[in-house]
């Protein structure tokens, strides 16, 4: 098994020690007609709390990439440090959110949403709210039907 996907059975066993109800590598047909997965989907019905959980762990197993308050004044937010490669999967949030891809109804079933990415960056304390802030502005841009929370997770976090 592959780093990748051990990251995603472990990220998959945390939800459902939660309670969650999980699905890995939930397929879909992106707008221009080519497919792509979310690697863990999990729900709780009784919250109607949906997690889009991403797991882009890259490069060699001992690679940590560090975002910092120095990387920042260097490269700017965290979205332009990655130049579209781990977070690249938010630009899909508004049709995963639309009715018939992960359920028939989209807004009777979530309430809300927490996105999560797992992955080999680590954000320093310091650099944490500014990165945050840069994520939660992409995603609040989408105008996407329910509330939005996003975590940021080193594959050590899970």
């Amino acid at each position: 098994m592959s780093e990748a996907m051990t990251s995603e059975s472990i990220v998959e066993a945390e939800w459902l020690l939660k309670g969650y109800w999980s699905k890995m590598r939930f397929a879909f047909q992106t707008e221009k007609g080519a497919w792509s997965d979310v690697d863990v989907l999990a729900y709780k019905p009784e919250e109607k709390h949906l997690i889009i959980s991403e797991s882009k762990v890259r490069g060699p197993k001992n690679i940590v990439f560090a975002y910092t308050e120095s990387t920042e004044e260097e490269y700017g937010s965290i979205l332009e440090y990655d130049d579209d490669n781990y977070f690249s999967f938010l630009r899909h949030l508004p049709l995963l959110c639309s009715d018939g891809v992960i359920f028939d109804n989209f807004g009777k079933m979530v309430k809300k949403i927490t996105v999560q990415l797992v992955s080999n960056y680590v954000v320093t304390e310091e650099a944490k709210v500014s990165a945050y802030s840069s994520i939660n502005q992409k995603i609040t841009k989408y105008k996407l039907p329910v509330n939005v929370e996003f975590l940021l997770d080193t594959t050590l976090d899970v």
